[in-house]
């Protein structure tokens, strides 16, 4: 039976999939390299409102984080971009109770199997305590203490090669849709060096 709090992940499979795009695309039909605007713009018309950021001002100022509902449901939405100010990768995080946490996650995964095929990977990882089956009905402890993990992957068409999705469940017991570029593995090289740069006294991005 799909439980009543699944039709969030139906609105936001409707909405990733509004626009054909060359590239690949991330929620509200944005393709990847699409400029700050052009996902202000797409994210806004899901009702969803500029956040302030954590970093704002740090090494990454051209990133943007969005927050409101969706059917509902509160949600948090990061969009990073690469030095030429495309947009490479995404995350919807879902704000869930401890109570719904897994089912959420458990269905939505099952609606994105029906929309984009089997999985990459697909992943259920318990450890001591909670290992050889103990971690049934203690999934929320063991996921919340660091020694659970719930996840999975599917692989997407992004120009030459091959973008990511995933779905997991955090620490804190949220449920994250990510979507990474064929570009993002790069970009994350370009960060790491820049943060170095920053750390040492080098300027941010611009």
């Amino acid at each position: 039976m799909v439980r009543p709090f699944i039709s969030a992940a139906a609105v936001v499979l409707m909405a990733s999939s509004a626009f054909a795009q060359d590239r690949g695309t991330a929620l509200g039909g944005v393709p990847f390299g699409a400029s700050p605007s052009a996902v202000a713009s797409a994210i806004a018309r899901l009702d969803l409102a500029p956040a302030a950021l954590k970093d704002e001002g740090g090494a990454f100022p051209i990133d943007q984080t969005f927050a409101g509902r969706i059917d509902g449901r509160q949600v948090l939405v990061a969009a990073m971009y690469d030095g030429t100010d495309g947009l490479e990768k995404m995350l919807i995080t879902f704000i869930t109770t401890d109570a719904e946490c897994l089912a959420f996650y458990r269905d939505f995964k099952v609606a994105l199997v029906r929309e984009y095929g089997d999985t990459h990977a697909d992943v259920e990882q318990w450890k001591a305590p909670f290992d050889a089956g103990k971690h049934v009905g203690r999934e929320v402890a063991a996921i919340r203490s660091g020694r659970g993990f719930v996840g999975a992957t599917w692989s997407r068409d992004d120009l030459d090669g091959t973008a990511g999705m995933s779905l997991s469940v955090a620490g804190n017991l949220t449920v994250t849709l990510a979507y990474e570029s064929a570009k993002w593995a790069g970009e994350v090289d370009r960060r790491r060096k820049l943060m170095k740069a920053t750390a040492s006294g080098g300027n941010r991005q611009q």
